[in-house]
This record gives C-alpha cells, sequence and structure tokens, in this order.
C-alpha cells in the first residue's frame, strides 16, 4: 500500500511527468500545416535522451501547497524522476513496471503497470501518440518564440481537465495539470538536455539491505 506522502507524489509523478515531459526538438516548417495534436505529437515523440532538473510546484486556490525539486531522465521505455527534497524519493518506470522507492520509509512500492489503460500526464512522455489520439482537444497559441499547447477534457474519467504544455524557442520549458479539484501542479524543467545515449544505470535502484519491498 501506498503512504498518503507517497501517494502525493506519484500523483505528481502521474501529471507529469510522470508528468513529464523535453526538449531541444526541432519542427520544420512543414509543422505549420499539422494540427495542433499531430505538431505536438511529433515534439514529443522526439524525447528520447532528455535529461532536465525539475521544479515542482502544487497550488490550490493560488497558494502554494507543496514545492519540490529533483530531475527526470528519459530513455523509451525507461523513465527516471527523482525527487531530492524535502523527500527524497525516486521513481522509475521501466517498460510494464513501476518501481517507486521512499528513502525515508525504507520502502520499494512495485506495480505491474501492463493491464493498466491509463491517460495520463505521464503518458505525453512515454506514449504521447496513444494519448493524443484519444478524447482531447488540442489548441496551440504562438507568442513570439513561446508556443503554448492546450489539451482539453469534458470525460469525467480523465485525469485531468487541462494540460498546458509550453515550449520557448523548441526548448519545453513547462507543463502545468490543472485536475478536477481545480488545483494545479505545474512542472518548470531547467538545463535541459538531448542526449544520444543515457547510461543504463539511471534506470537501476541500488538500495539497502532493509528495504521494505511491497507489490500490488
Amino acid at each position: 500500500m501506498f503512504s498518503p506522502r507517497v501517494s502525493q507524489v506519484r500523483r505528481g509523478f502521474c501529471a507529469l511527468i510522470p508528468s513529464l515531459l523535453v526538449m531541444f526538438v526541432s519542427v520544420s516548417s512543414a509543422a505549420d500545416t499539422l494540427t495542433p495534436a499531430q505538431a505536438l505529437t511529433q515534439r514529443m515523440v522526439a524525447l528520447d535522451g532528455m535529461r532536465a532538473a525539475i521544479v515542482q510546484k502544487i497550488y490550490a486556490n493560488g497558494v502554494v501547497l507543496e514545492e519540490s525539486q529533483g530531475s527526470v531522465a528519459l530513455a523509451k521505455p525507461n523513465l527516471r524522476w527523482q525527487v531530492d527534497t524535502p523527500f527524497p524519493q525516486v521513481i522509475l518506470v521501466k517498460r510494464d513496471e513501476l518501481q517507486i522507492y521512499d528513502e525515508d520509509l525504507a520502502q520499494l512500492t512495485i506495480r505491474d503497470l501492463s493491464a493498466a489503460v491509463s491517460e495520463t500526464p505521464a503518458d505525453v512522455l512515454m506514449q504521447p501518440e496513444r494519448l493524443l489520439s484519444g478524447d482531447y482537444t488540442v489548441t496551440l497559441d504562438r507568442v513570439e518564440a513561446r508556443e503554448v499547447y492546450r489539451l482539453f477534457s469534458d470525460a469525467s474519467s480523465a485525469l485531468f481537465q487541462r494540460l498546458d504544455i509550453v515550449f520557448v524557442e523548441d526548448t519545453l520549458e513547462s507543463l502545468t495539470i490543472l485536475d478536477w479539484q481545480s488545483q494545479q501542479t505545474q512542472i518548470l524543467f531547467v538545463d535541459v538536455e538531448i542526449l544520444s545515449e543515457l547510461p543504463g544505470s539511471l534506470f537501476e535502484l541500488s538500495l539497502p539491505q532493509d528495504t521494505d519491498v511491497v507489490r500490488g
């Protein structure tokens, strides 16, 4: 079972990340002939090899409820979401498995994702073509070097009410999720890099021997 704090961080990840998202993706002039959904899919599909620092803030009624800092790394089908402060935690997606390691609790939670049918912002990173082909309206606003993609859903079963993805000069700047309780999660991406290859060790956990492993 997830602790309340683990569940909250997991929700933040899924609203990412997991979720998440990055960058330095070049789009040709042909992108002007694409629909907003097609243009966004083109950008998000090309995110392999991404590393970035992240700052995540959760708002309610304009007030910051929680702020965390960490990093993200993506090498499909693997994703690493690491929180350094205030509570150290590592979240790994490895193919069809989700691993959440909470250092304070000395606990590793493992879940099988193969049977799950999810439509989360994390899918924008991992499987953008699947999410963006779903029941969402996608719009695009351009202001100078900034491009703001907005995904709207009228389906109450969707995780989010609105998802904003902002690019500045072809680099992903932020991802903002508005949920059905009007709580807003904003993720800022800093020092974004796109590399040809990421170390495999990024997607492995080195755990203390006394770590409690929970499945399900």
